[in-house]
């Protein structure tokens, strides 16, 4: 009896101490797991710091590069295509290896992007046609944006102000504008005394604004019979560098399609895709078929752009007088974006350059 009882004792015992073994056993593999992620993105953090380093690097070699007359041997350096892109007024994607990791940069002139700020109702109206917003929702958007930076509290017809619906809300909040004077401007322009979103992703405290609208998805949410939409994110900026025009050498195709004109629909890209064609010649080497760009076919003003790209001369005179009045041809500001990986951990790091130009 003795012995059966010490027996049962002794498996209690051993019993306890496999639990207690067991529990270090976990708590060390899920540390050595923590302490592997926390080294990865340390590693990831440097890696974007890098990139930024990199764009600075570039940034100050693109001075260097003249395009034709260039030497053989500034040809020659590992950052001369890249350099010669930013010169040219274009952006920069590339990927790096360095180390056991990466790191993604993307260099993009911050006029290459339509600004939130500086938008009025047509341009709205050619920005929601290319991200394929349902034409029943512009009015909504447009309206609430409005209330949402101007400065009086009175909604317009399809629009929401902080007392009639913001303040409703758990929790509530204010519009941007909420407690100004002045009276709204009149339909489809915009007043220098609104108020300024700070970020894009701002637009989704404002009524009717959505993430599908933004960064696409199907348009009413959880609905996959509902229209699929492209959002346009991709489009926009807040940067008051940014402007109120385009850089017709460095936007990107849909960004282009919005500009007066350009684009009928969604799927209109001829005149867009001519533009790019012409200022890239391709974006090949005629003789090589490779992808760096040997001479400098960035457009110099307004006229180089319409003789060189002819068919932009069957637009209607007023759509070519406001195309040439959304359009720029140098830099100001860039817009660096760095994202470093290792073994699946990402850090993104964001930051700006000026040019000076």
């Amino acid at each position: 009896m003795k012995r059966g009882s010490a027996l049962i004792i002794v498996l209690w015992v051993i019993a306890l101490l496999s639990v207690l073994i067991g529990g270090f056993a976990f708590d060390m593999h899920v540390e050595s797991k923590i302490v592997s992620y926390l080294r990865k993105r340390l590693k990831a953090e440097y890696l974007a710091k890098a990139g930024l380093e990199y764009a600075q690097v570039l940034f100050i070699h693109s001075q260097e590069v003249k395009g034709k007359g260039d030497t053989d041997e500034l040809k020659s350096k590992y950052w001369y295509d890249a350099a010669k892109k930013l010169h040219q007024g274009l952006a920069v994607h590339l990927t790096e290896k360095l180390g056991e990791g990466t790191f993604v940069l993307d260099i993009i002139p911050e006029q290459a992007l339509r600004n939130i700020n500086a938008l009025n109702e047509p341009d709205w109206e050619s920005v929601f046609t290319v991200g394929g917003i349902p034409i029943d929702k512009w009015n909504e958007l447009i309206d609430c944006l409005n209330d949402w930076r101007d400065p009086d509290d009175e909604p317009s017809a399809d629009g929401a102000e902080t007392d009639d619906y913001y303040a409703k809300l758990d929790p509530p909040y204010k519009a941007r504008g909420h407690g100004g004077s002045s009276a709204k401007t009149s339909k489809g322009t915009t007043s220098n005394n609104w108020a300024n979103l700070d970020t894009v992703d701002e637009l989704l405290l404002i009524k009717g604004w959505s993430y599908a609208i933004l960064h696409g998805g199907f348009i009413d949410e959880g609905d996959t019979n509902s229209i699929y939409i492209t959002g346009i994110v991709d489009l926009l900026t807040t940067s008051p560098e940014a402007g109120d025009k385009v850089n017709i050498n460095a936007a990107e195709l849909r960004v282009l399609m919005t500009l007066p004109g350009l684009s009928r629909d969604s799927t209109d890209t001829a005149l867009a895709t001519a533009i790019i064609a012409e200022r890239t010649k391709g974006g090949k080497n005629s003789s090589t078929g490779s992808d760096k760009i040997d001479e400098d076919y960035s457009f110099k003003d307004v006229n180089d752009l319409f003789s060189r790209v002819p068919e932009l001369s069957k637009l209607t005179p007023d759509q070519q007088v406001r195309l040439k009045a959304q359009v720029a041809f140098s830099l100001s500001v860039l817009r660096v974006r760095s994202s470093g990986v290792v073994h699946g951990v990402e850090y993104r790091l964001t930051s700006t350059l000026g040019t000076g130009k």
